[in-house]
């Protein structure tokens, strides 16, 4: 399966390593779109799949394109992926909090009969929750906590540079609000509301936290099929702390799946 990258940062170099050492089956990556090929490195993948120009990238003869370039990329090349008769694989899902967006590339999908595929990134327990919400699901709260390095960058850096040995809970309210103020860290709380109740009745509480070293998230939800309680406390990637190392394996794992005769969890 021929595949196509948008994005070369933490979470597309950590992929093109998969792919080329065959960690994920029979897959390869033959074009990657990126702003500037100036800035990759050649000893990292091969300047002849690496290309600025979006006419060349989709003119190319792949079956799936795979984003991992932030909310602007997927919003400029979602609706283009879908009408060109390719999946998406999309990382930036916090994107989806635009519902316009949402409303558009639902649409696209729907009449190129193409599929947007999202992956459930550093956050497990989706598959629990999108099976309640065939159900009747009264709650779903996210708590996320991270250090003070993961908030560098955000509109939460003054709140992080002044932590100094409690946690500071910077927001409590609804999904919406969180995941466009800060995009780079709450992808996984954009996909739980589309996974469960929406954007609008999923709750989120955010902490600076000095005291802990990974990037740990608390979820709950309870309705009709009972109660789920989950934490997963995530080792931040060296390259870029705001993402989680299994960020990246989700994404790694939804492209091995792809190809895979025999899917668990579907």
């Amino acid at each position: 399966m021929k595949i196509g990258l948008i994005g070369f940062g933490t979470i597309g170099k950590a992929v093109t390593k998969a792919v080329d050492n065959k960690q994920v089956g029979d897959v390869e990556i033959t074009q990657i779109l990126v702003r500037d090929t100036s800035k990759i490195d050649a000893d990292l993948v091969r300047r002849e799949r690496v290309t600025s120009d979006p006419a060349r990238f989709f003119a190319d003869d792949i079956e799936v394109v795979v984003e991992a370039a932030g909310h602007a990329a997927l919003k400029q090349y979602a609706e283009i992926s879908l009408r060109s008769g390719r999946d998406l694989l999309a990382v930036s899902v916090g994107a989806f909090a635009d519902e316009a967006f949402l409303a558009m590339t639902r649409c696209a999908a729907k009449r190129s009969k193409q599929k947007l595929l999202v992956p459930s990134g550093a956050l497990g327990g989706l598959d629990a929750v999108s099976a309640a919400a065939m159900g009747s699901l009264n709650e779903v709260v996210l708590e996320v906590r991270k250090p003070v390095a993961a908030w560098i960058g955000t509109p939460a850096e003054s709140v992080a540079m002044g932590a100094a040995d409690d946690p500071i809970c910077f927001y409590d309210g609804k999904a919406r609000e969180a995941v466009s103020a800060f995009p780079q860290n709450v992808n996984v709380l954009a996909a739980l509301s589309l996974a469960g109740i929406g954007f609008e009745r999923t709750k989120v509480k955010m902490f600076v936290d000095p005291s802990i070293q990974h990037n740990t998230f608390h979820l709950s939800s309870s309705g009709e099929f009972g109660e789920v309680k989950l934490t997963l406390k995530n080792i931040p990637n060296p390259d870029n702390p705001k993402t989680g190392r299994l960020a990246a394996m989700s994404l790694i794992k939804s492209i091995a799946r792809l190809t895979q005769p025999i899917i668990i969890g579907f």
